[in-house]
């Protein structure tokens, strides 16, 4: 084989469901001995990893990379890799993602929205109950987003996606990002945009809705705090699918409890599950009893079609790996070679 091997590569992945086999699930094209076992808290035993060649997973620490003596490659079936801790990388691995989430979790940012500025779910549990009072005729006229303004903070493949369909809306879309060069895109996009903190304090201040879709890094993390919650107008939405610690926990439920702001949608949050059964509460503050905010299972992007093209990405490195070739998506910033 051209990656130096005369053997299939070993790859550790999490067990594939009942009915499928590993390379139905990993469409790889090359021999691979599979290795599967059990992911707790998104990782597998380390020792599993004494003799794999590649980790398929979202995790990787100290620990894992101690373990991984042989290891060449860790794939992502994500975008986000601020689980995989950069010293615990061992030397010469390569470390790629993959996306496309994009459009499924645009079609919930724009669910959303309209689900918060129709006012939907009161209404209809109030007239489910036999309530007229979300008629109009007693409760009067409704906002609509035509004519709105969108806010983007982080103009990537989530954020041009979210910006053609709030263009659909006959929305106007401003955004904020770390790159000046991004400036042609977004005009080709039909959105105003510029870099640099002045920018994200623009798309806070005005717009009606303001999307968080940069990725978790340390510059980001915390990134929307006190002060800049605090720019957002009293009748604004946060919608976070990005990550939740790039929104200060304490601060968004003080703007939603004072009703600073009027309301948020969140689906990624601060607390998750470690096993498969049990069930934290995702903040310690109780955003579930605030009556402004909708709340999901960090699911946006969770559709049949992402897994399926993850899949494809990550098969498809595998087999560039097994070939000898270079790999799509890497990352350089937590890659060692």
């Amino acid at each position: 084989m051209s990656n130096g091997l005369d053997r299939p590569l070993r790859v550790v992945i999490p067990p594939v469901p009942e009915g499928a086999s590993a390379g139905e699930w990993w469409p790889v094209s090359v021999d691979v001995d599979w290795i599967e076992a059990p992911y707790v808290d998104n990782r597998p035993d380390p020792t599993v990893l004494a003799d794999a060649d590649v980790y398929i997973g979202t995790d990787f620490d100290a620990e894992m990379g101690a373990a991984a003596t042989q290891i060449k490659a860790i794939l992502l079936a994500a975008a986000g890799y601020d689980r995989i801790e950069p010293s615990a990388v061992p030397q010469g691995v390569v470390v790629a993602n993959s996306y496309h989430h994009e459009a499924p979790i645009a079609e919930w940012v724009m669910a959303v929205a309209v689900v918060l500025d129709h006012n939907l779910f009161a209404s209809e549990r109030s007239f489910r109950n036999g309530d007229w009072s979300a008629w109009p005729s007693r409760h009067g006229s409704y906002r609509e987003l035509y004519g709105r303004t969108f806010g983007i903070i982080g103009y990537g493949a989530i954020g041009k996606r979210v910006a053609r369909l709030a263009n659909a809306f006959d929305m106007k879309v401003i955004a904020a990002g770390r790159r000046a060069e991004t400036a042609k895109e977004a005009e080709a996009d039909g959105v105003e945009y510029d870099s640099g903190s002045e920018a994200m304090d623009r798309v806070l201040s005005e717009s009606d809705f303001v999307l968080v879709s940069t990725p978790l890094i340390d510059a980001t993390r915390g990134l929307i705090g006190e002060r800049e919650i605090g720019l957002m107008r009293e009748d604004a939405y946060l919608i976070n699918p990005a990550r939740g610690h790039i929104v200060d926990e304490k601060a968004l439920y003080d703007a939603l409890v004072s009703n600073s702001i009027a309301g948020a949608a969140i689906d990624t949050w601060y607390e998750y599950p470690v096993s498969s059964d049990d069930q934290p509460r995702p903040s310690k503050y109780p955003f579930w009893e605030l009556d402004n905010i909708i709340m999901t299972p960090h699911h946006s992007g969770a559709t049949f079609g992402t897994r399926d093209r993850r899949a494809e990405t990550v098969a498809a490195n595998i087999d560039r790996l097994a070939r000898g070739e270079k790999l799509v998506n890497v990352l350089d910033d937590v890659s060692t070679i």
